[in-house]
């Protein structure tokens, strides 16, 4: 595979589907908190259908974009050629995606006004500034996921500011116990980044410095079993702390898959089991995510 930049001259078509390119097996990363903060409401004071409903649109509206543009922009830079042909009659071309995630961003800004409208002006700003961090994190010529701050800015936006928004888009303002119940979602996405970037370590080397690469690859499966670790730590410190319901103790029933995810990348590992590391990453974080958004609304 060529390492230059690809010649916008030649036509590129994704070889799989548009809704591929979209990467659903991701979207826990924001489903969950949205369900979980809006159980919170419930449980606090009251919950709008309305609000949930749009919030979760919204959320996996911009997810989607982003995950979209990560892929176009890889592309424009040279990576992940065996995702890309120049013959048509596969799935999207590599010039409509900027324009499709485009306006999948405005629908997400539109229905985040409307929230705006119905809670506080605060919702929209935030939601602004998440869009950018999301176009951030692979846009532009020092794109964040390549300066080894993709796990840091996923943690901070698809952990404390989603689950705060979908609290605030009922009407109610953030506070301590909500902060907290997001820590977990952040450990559980910081997680799944690292395992892309662990299992990419050497497709990257020539276009980007992630967190994995400065780490090394030893020490980087060293942070992810402590982030795996942690996600469950802080759902048993909320448990203790009386944040969330002892029904919250279900969240265990995800621990298998947290080992098969670090199983993966064990000294040893084949190259097979090391790419399948990301399927079992997002296996995690939608078993461990629903379960502990589950066990809120049983508590209602």
């Amino acid at each position: 595979m060529s390492h230059k930049h690809h010649n916008e001259s030649q036509p590129l078509f994704y070889r799989f589907s548009w809704l591929h390119l979209m990467r659903p097996p991701t979207w826990s990363g924001t489903i969950s908190p949205v369900l979980a903060a809006a159980a919170f409401a419930a449980k606090k004071a009251s919950m709008r259908p309305g609000a949930l409903l749009t919030m979760l649109i919204a959320s996996v509206l911009i997810q989607s974009a982003v995950n979209m543009l990560n892929d176009y922009f890889d592309r424009l830079r040279g990576q992940d050629g065996d995702k890309w042909t120049d013959t048509p009659g596969h799935g999207p071309a590599h010039r409509l995606i900027p324009a499709a995630a485009g306006v999948m961003l405005v629908a997400a800004g539109a229905l985040g006004g409307y929230l705006a409208w119905q809670s506080h002006i605060a919702v929209a700003w935030v939601g602004v500034v998440a869009i950018a961090c999301g176009i951030a994190y692979s846009a532009g010529p020092r794109p964040l996921a390549a300066l080894g701050l993709g796990e840091l800015t996923a943690a901070i936006c698809m952990g404390p500011v989603i689950t705060m928004l979908a609290y605030a888009v009922h009407g109610h303002a953030p506070d301590a116990a909500v902060f907290a119940l997001s820590i977990p979602f952040a450990f559980l996405i910081a997680s799944m980044i690292l395992t892309n970037n662990i299992r990419d370590i050497e497709k990257d080397r020539p276009f980007r410095r992630t967190l994995a690469m400065r780490l090394g690859r030893r020490n980087a499966v060293r942070l992810l079993v402590l982030l795996l670790v942690s996600a469950y730590l802080s759902i048993a410190a909320l448990i203790v702390w009386h944040v969330v319901p002892l029904f919250a103790a279900m969240t265990g029933l995800a621990l298998p898959l947290a080992i098969r995810l670090c199983l993966c990348f064990r000294p040893g590992a084949s190259q097979a089991e090391q790419a399948n590391g990301m399927k079992w990453a997002a296996r995690h974080h939608w078993a461990a995510g629903l379960l502990l958004a589950l066990s809120l609304w049983l508590s209602l």
